[in-house]
């Protein structure tokens, strides 16, 4: 055998070697939630042109799958609004659970209003963010990121999807 031919069976064995001691792709994991906004503050008119404002509201969810079955989500949304038009600037919260704590911060987060007549009758988004900390059995959320779509349904309630990567 040539020394070119050991060294690419080397290399082929070192390859093989290492794909099958590799820790295998990690899943993703889902899980969902209901919730409601507990408090939503009126438009404030930020003062520098007409139809600028902003909005602060408050939510609480109750999450159903995997690690987070049984586990109370609190947050908050700050919103900026133009002429109508509503942008996210902030969002976070705190997801708890007996002997478990998760903090996550949204980065991104996009609303479409649902128009009908020229009202609002709801809404459907999605978002993406980091769990910045987290602790007990939802530790393994630290420093993983999220994306996630979230839809108005009845009785003022709206449901989210959530994808951990």
């Amino acid at each position: 055998m040539s020394h070119a031919a050991r060294i690419l069976n080397l290399a082929a064995a070192l390859v093989l070697t290492t794909l099958s001691t590799s820790a295998p792709a990690q899943a993703t994991m889902t899980f969902k939630a209901t919730c409601q906004n507990v408090g939503v503050a009126p438009q404030e008119p930020v003062g520098d042109r007409e139809g600028h404002a902003i909005s602060v509201t408050q939510y609480s969810c109750r999450n159903e799958g995997g690690m987070m079955d049984g586990a109370i989500t609190t947050g908050m949304n700050i919103y900026e609004w133009d002429k109508g038009v509503g942008e996210t600037l902030s969002a976070n919260g705190v997801i708890r659970k007996p002997g478990a704590i998760a903090v996550y911060e949204t980065s991104e987060q996009k609303t479409t209003f649902i128009m009908v007549d020229g009202k609002v009758t709801g809404f459907t988004g999605s978002s993406k963010g980091v769990y910045k900390l987290a602790t007990g059995s939802l530790a393994p959320l630290s420093g993983k990121s999220y994306t996630f779509t979230y839809r108005s349904i009845p009785g003022g309630q709206f449901a989210v999807e959530i994808a951990i990567h």
